[in-house]
């Protein structure tokens, strides 16, 4: 198996805090270790259940809600291509997180 044992970087956005961090995706043999400042090592199917929503909702950010499909292809797809170009497909998927992160409302003001 390739990549088993690489730390793939996921650099996304929180408005909660206004800049981006890293959550890393370790390739395990059946999915993924999810470990951000808060989480360490949530060992997590293909799909990244469920260290990346754990991830997510601990730092309240908005994501896309098919990611799960994306990081099982990614998994998928490490078997064969090279961890450049992994970390690549991630960068991509980084910033489509960000991007949903970035443009939902802020409704603080409302004090909802």
């Amino acid at each position: 198996m390739q990549n088993i044992g690489v730390d793939f970087k996921l650099r996304v956005y929180s408005q909660r805090w206004g800049h981006r961090d890293n959550i890393y995706l370790k390739k395990t043999e059946n999915g993924w270790s999810i470990v951000t400042l808060k989480l360490r090592g949530v060992e997590s199917d293909k799909h990244g259940a469920p260290g990346i929503i754990k991830a997510f909702e601990s730092e309240s950010i908005s994501y896309p809600a098919d990611i799960g499909y994306f990081l099982s292809d990614l998994w998928d797809a490490s078997q064969i291509k090279s961890e450049e170009e992994i970390q690549r497909y991630f960068d991509q998927l980084a910033d489509w997180i960000s991007h949903t992160e970035e443009t939902k409302p802020n409704f603080g003001p409302l004090h909802i």
